[in-house]
């Protein structure tokens, strides 16, 4: 994505990267921080450079009142603001958005002025005629894999990704959470006008019921877990024409609901 729009902006300040850590340190706050670990191997404990996952709050306020809290990976808030208000029914477009500003003074802050007027409803898949080749699934995992660069450097993160019915990646995003690794993908797709090509989304974590309302709302047909389905989850997706596909491994996965949809 370019450079964002007028009314999508940061206020004065350093870039995220630059902002000095909530400690007394003033280190560069990135996705991921050098830490020093002790290991247990070979029967014996020895100090090992490592590198962990940044993990901070940024609070989002809506229309001047506190909305949330996020504890969130940094470095992709504009996608993940953007994503979690359309996960939350806020809004259904970047136009419903009058203002989104980033501050990095001191805690991070996000504060979004929505228009006046806006309509915002949920929207359901429906049984429309898409049709998923089984084995693409795999393929599509191998995509996935090779750009959890975050997850390899630190092996504490998810991922999640967006893919076209052809299986053309669309757009990803990666978080110590997976709501917020979810919300960031979206908020991607929704704010490149991509949104609306996405069949798949795959995810690296279980198949919550949260998880597959979110992509119902994003009207995505197919959402995919390495990990299993919850029950809340697969009863949802039964009621609204959700395809849930979950344990993708070697050559196998499991299809929870919707299974017409491959072949």
């Amino acid at each position: 994505m370019g450079e964002p729009t007028t009314h999508l902006r940061a206020l004065n300040g350093p870039a995220e990267a630059d902002r000095p850590d909530r400690s007394a340190e003033t280190r560069p706050l990135q996705p991921a921080c050098p830490v020093t670990i002790q290991r247990f191997e070979n029967g014996k404990l020895s100090f090992k450079d490592d590198q962990i996952a940044e993990e901070a709050d940024i609070r989002l306020t809506v229309n001047g009142q506190p909305e949330a809290v996020l504890a969130r990976t940094p470095g992709d808030d504009l996608n993940l603001v953007a994503g979690y208000l359309f996960s939350q029914s806020r809004i259904m477009c970047p136009e419903d958005i009058g203002t989104l500003a980033l501050s990095y003074h001191g805690p991070s802050r996000a504060e979004v002025t929505l228009r006046e007027g806006r309509t915002v409803r949920r929207i359901y898949p429906s049984p429309r005629p898409v049709h998923i080749a089984p084995d693409m699934l795999f393929r599509l995992k191998e995509i996935f894999e090779r750009r959890q660069n975050l997850f390899k450097n630190t092996g504490c993160t998810h991922a999640a990704a967006l893919f076209s019915a052809d299986g053309q990646l669309i757009a990803y995003g990666e978080d110590v959470g997976r709501h917020n690794a979810f919300d960031k993908a979206l908020g991607r797709a929704l704010l490149e006008g991509t949104l609306e090509g996405v069949t798949i989304a795959m995810l690296s974590s279980r198949l919550a019921v949260e998880l597959a309302m979110k992509a119902t709302t994003a009207n995505i047909p197919v959402l995919c877990g390495f990990s299993a389905a919850t029950s809340s989850a697969v009863t949802y997706a039964e009621r609204n024409n959700l395809s849930l596909v979950g344990r993708i491994r070697g050559n196998s996965y499991n299809v929870y609901a919707n299974g017409w949809r491959f072949r």
